[in-house]
């Protein structure tokens, strides 16, 4: 079908101008302070915060699925239940009380009762596939700090030597792998912002059409939580493997500002601000945080 150039016209001034890859050499950064382990984590594998007027919700990866309420001051649980998602990365609730959780490992975003945990329905979610590198990308960070729960700590085992180059598939293979899902998510306005490392980027969908709205590019291949500024207006992501938090115009995409911890410090997984600090939790039992203002 020809669309005519007034209806071209029109449709792109409606669209958002976004911004492309963004060009970390030229954003302002800034030094995180020192970070410190604030308390333990509710269970082993902690890996999606929230923050309510009634707490901090802790998303445990665990086989389990425990959601988590807990005094962000101490840690101390409040209440929690467990909710059907498949090693999830990522939680927000909305202004209907309704939770919304990137069921990471099935590739779902799972809506339910901030109550009680009952499942109210899933969606597939855009953006999903596989992780893929990038040349320059910085190698993948894994914590150095020792499980808070140690009987609970998942079993690695030995590392297995690939027997193929990266990227090639054994001659038998008939579909690629279909890779993960969403991580952070957060909430505005009957929008949902979410970082996807697949796609390395960050997804603006409508919470009832299912509609993706638009989306923009992150500078690395991990990005997980997602968290919006006392501004209202710009968002930051952490990613995992950069090791820094980065603000962008949640409107335009354009990356404005970085954070960079200090090569020591815990992997990021969920993080929120509260009370000046960075909260974060790293995926072995434990929460820490650093000054943030």
């Amino acid at each position: 079908m020809k669309i005519g150039r007034r209806a071209f016209l029109g449709t792109a001034a409606a669209a958002p101008v976004l911004a492309g890859i963004p060009n970390l050499s030229s954003i302002k950064t800034r030094k995180a302070a020192k970070w410190e382990i604030a308390y333990k984590a509710p269970h082993s594998h902690p890996n999606g915060l929230c923050l309510t007027s009634e707490g901090l919700w802790v998303q445990d990866q665990g086989d389990e699925s425990w959601m988590s309420l807990i005094d962000p001051a101490d840690g101390k649980l409040i209440r929690e239940f467990k909710v059907d998602f498949n090693k999830a990365s990522g939680v927000c609730v909305d202004d209907q009380n309704v939770m919304w959780v990137t069921s990471t490992y099935n590739r779902l975003i799972v809506s339910c009762s901030a109550t009680d945990g009952k499942t109210i329905a899933k969606y597939w979610t855009p953006g999903s596939g596989i992780i893929y590198r990038r040349k320059g990308d910085p190698p993948g960070r894994s914590t150095k700090l020792k499980p808070a729960y140690p009987a609970e700590a998942r079993e690695r085992g030995p590392r297995r030597e690939p027997t193929l180059p990266y990227g090639q598939v054994p001659l038998d293979t008939q579909e690629a792998a279909a890779g993960t899902g969403a991580h952070g998510i957060v909430y505005k306005d009957g929008l949902l912002y979410y970082a996807n490392p697949p796609a390395r980027a960050i997804f603006v969908i409508d919470r009832k059409t299912w509609e993706v709205q638009y989306s923009f590019a992150v500078p690395g291949n991990r990005p997980h939580d997602v968290m919006w500024d006392a501004d209202g207006k710009t968002l930051w992501n952490a990613d995992s493997n950069l090791n820094a938090f980065f603000r962008f115009d949640a409107a335009t995409g354009e990356m404005l500002e970085r954070v960079q911890l200090d090569d020591d410090s815990p992997v990021i997984h969920g993080a929120k601000i509260y009370q000046g600090y960075m909260l974060c939790c790293d995926d072995v039992g434990w929460m820490w945080r650093f000054k943030w203002s």
